[in-house]
């Protein structure tokens, strides 16, 4: 029999994957709550000491970053540390803040280099895109992030929604890093949220518009795909299998419709209006601004994240810019996974 939701005198079919319950535990918090938890983690002097001596041996050997064998380099501190940081997106909040990497004395090429190290020490680097780049520069380029174009909103210096990455591929990263390696002179305040605690606030105001975030949406590929594929995926906002797991990524469903020059369904634009009230709803979301050689990692599962617009400074080398990587053990390197 077919389950319901009735709602000011109007029944709404429950989607069989749909949650019905509250989600507990340590990722269903609310930004009151990260007072008492623990999210950054300092790098101590041995795990810097580790890193020295292995940005020297890449230096004298001419290894290529990506190719280079962690077993040739001595981490023991640095896998304790990023162990600690596992646990923290697997079992805690969901996120957690490396404090933080020498950015003066490094330079961004050795900043990346460290970097990446300690993000494989977590989980492998993937692709970020079908050129197969695993280091992803996260900068302003001057380019809108207009329907079909490819132009990710995190190639602009505009706001942007809440969101978890990759949303508009088949196979979603499970960690993100972000390195940061200059900040914005002006604006570029980073916000995460709990997925689960979203879910729930939905679940409690607004059960039958929740509904529909379980039905397929159009999701525009951001031009990720093979020639010969579809540029657009059909999914839905959330899935229920044993864990609560989302494609929240407003933009690219917005620029689908018009892709395919149609209105949205009205319970589906209802939808995603609601959630992006929850967003909106200032205890839920946890702000913080990142500085030069401190690392963000978060579960990308379970965790989305936004940030503020920012004013760019002149000078190229003042400009604000971040190093992404995607991280995920499962599936095979590739874009697709």
């Amino acid at each position: 029999m077919e389950t319901m939701l009735v709602e000011q005198g109007k029944s709404t079919p429950v989607p069989p994957s749909m949650l019905m319950s509250t989600l507990v535990g340590s990722r269903s918090w609310a930004a009151g709550h990260l007072n008492d938890v623990e999210w950054k983690v300092d790098i101590q002097k041995d795990a810097l000491e580790e890193l020295d001596f292995a940005l020297d041996l890449l230096r004298r050997t001419a290894v290529p970053m990506e190719k280079a064998d962690l077993k040739t380099f001595r981490l023991d501190a640095c896998s304790v540390m990023m162990r600690r940081v596992k646990a923290m997106l697997d079992d805690g909040a969901g996120f957690a803040v490396l404090d933080r990497l020498p950015a003066a004395r490094y330079g961004e090429e050795e900043l990346v280099r460290a970097y990446w190290l300690l993000a494989s020490l977590l989980a492998r680097p993937v692709a970020q895109n079908q050129a197969g780049d695993r280091i992803y520069k996260v900068h302003n380029t001057g380019r809108k992030a207009l329907p079909g174009s490819g132009v990710r909103p995190d190639q602009t210096d505009m706001e942007q929604n809440f969101h978890n990455d990759n949303s508009y591929n088949r196979t979603q990263p499970s960690y993100i890093g972000l390195l940061c390696v200059r900040p914005a002179p002006q604006g570029g305040e980073s916000s995460i949220l709990s997925i689960s605690s979203a879910h729930n606030r939905l679940l409690e105001t607004e059960p039958e518009l929740l509904a529909r975030l379980y039905e397929p949406f159009w999701v525009d590929r951001q031009k990720e795909h093979a020639p010969d594929e579809a540029p657009l995926l059909y999914e839905p906002v959330f899935t229920y299998d044993d864990r609560l797991k989302a494609r929240i990524g407003l933009l690219p469903i917005y620029n689908a419709y018009a892709m395919r020059g149609e209105q949205m369904d009205a319970r589906g634009a209802a939808a995603l209006d609601a959630l992006k009230r929850v967003f909106r709803q200032p205890e839920l979301s946890f702000h913080f601004t990142m500085e030069a050689g401190q690392i963000q990692f978060v579960d990308n599962l379970g965790i989305c994240h936004r940030r503020t617009a920012f004013v760019d400074a002149p000078e190229a080398s003042r400009r604000r810019l971040l190093v992404r990587t995607w991280l995920r053990d499962e599936g095979d390197v590739g874009y697709d996974g």
